[in-house]
């Protein structure tokens, strides 16, 4: 009914928001720095796209790294048509939930396999391109974000929570942030870790994130965790959340308990490798699709026209 139908709608709006900015410029960062050591000249040219949307973002200096966040920003301006994008709401079910999980057509992998079409797309168009190609840079560069965090991969179906816990958003917990009263937003957060920091990057942050991200990298060499970087498929993606938010996020956790040091331990490991893989795979993907789409003809009219 009516109810329910809100619900869903709240759903897609609460949920939206995936590793708050900090986590989601960590993983662009540590793209960032693969991309420009392996080619830089394609990094030059998928930044060159990116840049054609910089005007109507809050990005300034750093709009590879800043344009992560874009597609949250947009939700400041109601622009909301895409918040499905943002997420797969695969359903953690418990004994003691009866009744059904709605249907959700387009989520998370959706999302970034039409974004994959369109940047694969090398036939000459017929108008100007340019605003479909940033557009999905863009996307591309937040939606690999918003797959690696778990709580965007699931969400709770219990007596407790029998149209879902909206990704962890209703699911309350005691903790002593108090912007992190949901399990949700302990986990946008990084558990807890890098704190928060917002696009445009002054200088001071610009070091920072790269601190966070060179610091990650160092935890978890691409070498560490090459066979998850070698699994390509969004599915997988989303289903490795999925298991981690089971496995870690839920665990034993009831709606209020109290966050433990322990927990804080396990989900902040657990956090570090998903930036690190979700870095590393970025990078990859981004690598693939510039390689696809710039031939060398049109590399040497750009190194000629620059």
């Amino acid at each position: 009914g009516a109810i329910f139908t809100l619900i869903l709608i709240l759903a897609c709006i609460s949920s939206s928001y995936a590793f708050w900015s900090t986590g989601h410029m960590i993983i662009s960062r540590i793209a960032y720095e693969q991309l420009k050591e392996k080619n830089e000249t394609l990094y030059n040219l998928i930044e060159e796209d990116i840049k054609l949307l910089q005007e109507f973002s809050v990005e300034v200096n750093h709009s590879f790294v800043e344009a992560a966040i874009w597609a949250d920003d947009n939700k400041e301006i109601a622009f909301n048509q895409f918040t499905e994008w943002h997420y797969a709401d695969t359903p953690v079910i418990l004994p003691d939930f009866e009744g059904e999980v709605p249907y959700q057509p387009q989520n998370v992998t959706w999302g970034i396999n039409e974004m994959v079409k369109t940047l694969s797309y090398t036939k000459t168009p017929k108008f100007n391109n340019s605003l479909a190609l940033s557009f999905s840079w863009r996307y591309l560069l937040h939606l690999i974000g918003d797959i690696h965090q778990p709580l965007h991969a699931s969400t709770m179906f219990s007596a407790q929570f029998p149209d879902g816990d909206m990704g962890g958003n209703l699911f309350m917990i005691d903790y002593e942030a108090e912007d992190m009263n949901n399990l949700h937003s302990l986990w946008d957060a990084c558990v807890d870790q890098y704190g928060s920091i917002w696009a445009p990057l002054s200088d001071d942050e610009w070091t920072s994130i790269g601190e966070f991200a060179d610091s990650i990298m160092k935890m978890y060499p691409r070498e560490s965790v090459q066979a998850r970087v070698d699994i390509t498929d969004p599915r997988v993606w989303a289903k490795e959340s999925f298991n981690l938010a089971k496995e870690v996020v839920y665990s034993d956790l009831k709606s209020g308990d109290k966050i433990t040091p322990e927990y804080l331990k396990i989900g902040r490991k657990a956090v570090n490798e998903q930036l690190a893989v979700g870095g590393y795979r970025l990078a990859d993907a981004l690598l693939n699709l510039a390689q696809k789409r710039y031939s060398e003809s049109i590399i040497k009219q750009k190194l000629q026209s620059s």
